[in-house]
């Protein structure tokens, strides 16, 4: 007799419960795992075909395995809204979490979330978190329970190891309207002790205006050298139209900007940039152009540059 298919309850990937729920004896089951038909990634976890597992089907699985009131968190959570970060890798210690790690060979850990008190297991490739903060469980993408953006990147802040990689969380959930600077700042006050100076500091400077990685590079350039804070992400007015600049001193006619690493990818983004530039310069404003790299090897140098033409600003 043939094994049904999990598909008809919506997707490959369901919990033993439901399958049982759905007629399928336990010796079917183990019948379809020892045949290679299916798998069973974790325990009491089944997906109806062999091979490598999607990156959803990877979601779902540790959500079936975790159950009731557990969520998508941290960079699993911002994948799935669609933010530029890298899934977490194998180690020993993953965010804060000790496991014994299996990372498959299709992608990266599954984080996920659940209430303080529920002792679950990390194993395989899921990443388990305990929070006693709630995650609201009515935040949903594509039929998953996902945390949202705004505690997702705090949750990624306080884990991570760099300062540029909490500036680079915060900036990205900000630059892809992801959340406000409003819920990260409810969501760093929610941390409470946990909060680390970086993540605050990162959250600060967005309440500023700053939208880059880079931005806040030189925002500590201009801070070394003792500079007047400057407008960040200020609009100028062109002939060409309207411009932003990371930095603007306004009354003295001067801006900086951070230039990071994947700039001028093609030629028609080096026209572009030009063709800026070169209305910047036409209104009358000396642009300070800073590679990322440089703001963060030699801060102090950097805004001495600036100094004889800001002072007193």
């Amino acid at each position: 007799m043939r094994l049904p298919p999990i598909h008809h309850l919506g997707h490959p990937v369901a919990p033993r419960r439901l399958l049982l729920e759905a007629g399928i004896s336990h010796y079917r089951l183990r019948t379809a795992v020892a045949s290679g038909r299916w798998q069973e990634p974790l325990p009491g976890v089944f997906v109806s075909h062999s091979g490598p597992l999607t990156r959803r089907q990877r979601w779902q699985a540790a959500l079936c395995y975790a159950g009731a009131e557990a969520v998508l968190s941290h960079r699993s959570a911002l994948l799935a809204w669609g933010a530029r970060v890298d899934e977490a890798g194998r180690a020993s210690r993953v965010a804060g979490v000790r496991g014994r790690y299996a990372v498959p060979t299709e992608g990266g850990l599954v984080e996920i979330t659940v209430p303080h008190g529920r002792h679950l297991l990390s194993r395989a490739f899921v990443v388990v978190h305990q929070s006693r903060r709630p995650v609201p469980p009515d935040r949903v993408v594509d039929r998953l329970a996902v945390a949202p953006p705004a505690r997702a990147a705090v949750d990624v802040a306080v884990t991570a190891g760099r300062r540029a990689d909490v500036d680079h969380v915060v900036a990205d959930v900000l630059q892809r309207d992801l959340c406000t600077v409003g819920d990260l700042e409810v969501e760093v006050a929610a941390l409470g002790r946990r909060s680390t100076s970086w993540l605050r500091q990162a959250v600060a400077d967005a309440r500023r205006g700053m939208r880059s990685v880079g931005e806040a590079d030189l925002r500590r350039a201009v801070l070394a050298a003792g500079l007047p804070e400057p407008e960040w992400g200020a609009a100028v007015e062109t002939p060409r139209g309207t411009f932003f600049v990371d930095a603007l001193w306004r009354r003295r006619g001067v801006a900086a900007e951070a230039d990071g690493a994947a700039f001028h990818l093609s030629a028609a983004d080096w026209a572009g940039d030009l063709l800026r530039q070169n209305a910047l310069q036409a209104v009358g404003l000396v642009l300070f152009r800073f590679p990322v790299r440089r703001l963060r090897a030699e801060p102090l140098a950097c805004g001495l540059e600036l100094a004889p033409h800001v002072a007193g600003a």
